[in-house]
């Protein structure tokens, strides 16, 4: 695997816990607004840690921290050595070391096959219309949603992208999102992107607009970076 970062400690990317983030390389999607645009293409990064260097970290701040998040990129290409490598983690570890993936929802299988290895997945939902930025289509995210559903805890995240995330299309979205547990609607940040440094965010409103939507549905819906 490439690892092509690491953040020490981070209090923002598992709820309520204090964990390390590390990125693996490689991405099958190409979102015009993506804030890890160097971590796209796997032959473009390179290798900043091994899997032993990130574990040996990891024993020594044991007491400080509740687990690991991996994010990307998109680190379920990575497959079966992403399995492995959090087997490692857990055996050298223990049980209760918690792991949470971030994902795309491309690969509903992983999904299915890890919910038992996995205590946390926090996976994107980006737009109705996935041709526009993958080969991937809307099936597939539906069936990446439905094996959430059985696994330990997760989340869905919204970035407000005005053009993946139609004010139009709304009600179809909510719709879609119906039987999630959670989700969290994150405004688009126009400074840090990859591609598209003009996209204007939505204002506010609008976001609550969607966030409103959702709720009727019975959903539970947060807002993030407004």
């Amino acid at each position: 695997m490439k690892f092509a970062g690491i953040i020490k400690s981070s209090f923002v990317d598992y709820p309520k816990k204090v964990v390390a983030t590390i990125f693996t390389g490689g991405c099958n999607f190409r979102c015009e607004y993506c804030h890890n645009g160097v971590l796209i293409e796997p032959k473009d990064v390179d290798l900043y840690l091994t899997e032993d260097e990130i574990i040996k970290f990891l024993k020594k701040r044991k007491n400080v921290l509740d687990g690991l998040c991996i994010t990307g990129g998109e680190p379920t290409l990575w497959n079966g050595e992403l399995v492995n490598f959090i087997r490692k983690i857990k055996l050298e570890l223990g049980e209760k070391f918690l792991i949470k993936i971030d994902t795309n929802g491309s690969n509903p299988k992983f999904i299915y096959d890890n919910k038992k290895l996995i205590d946390f997945f926090a996976m994107d939902f980006k737009s109705l219309n996935y041709n526009k930025f993958s080969k991937i289509n809307l099936d597939t995210i539906k069936e990446s949603l439905k094996q959430l559903e059985s696994t330990k805890d997760y989340e869905v995240r919204i970035t407000m992208y005005p053009n993946y995330i139609k004010e139009e299309d709304f009600n179809k979205i909510a719709e879609i999102l119906k039987d999630v547990k959670k989700i969290a609607i994150q405004q688009f940040n126009n400074k840090e992107v990859y591609m598209d440094k003009n996209m204007e965010p939505y204002k506010k409103e609008v976001l609550y607009k969607l966030k409103t939507e959702i709720e009727n549905r019975g959903v539970l819906v947060e807002i993030r970076g407004e």
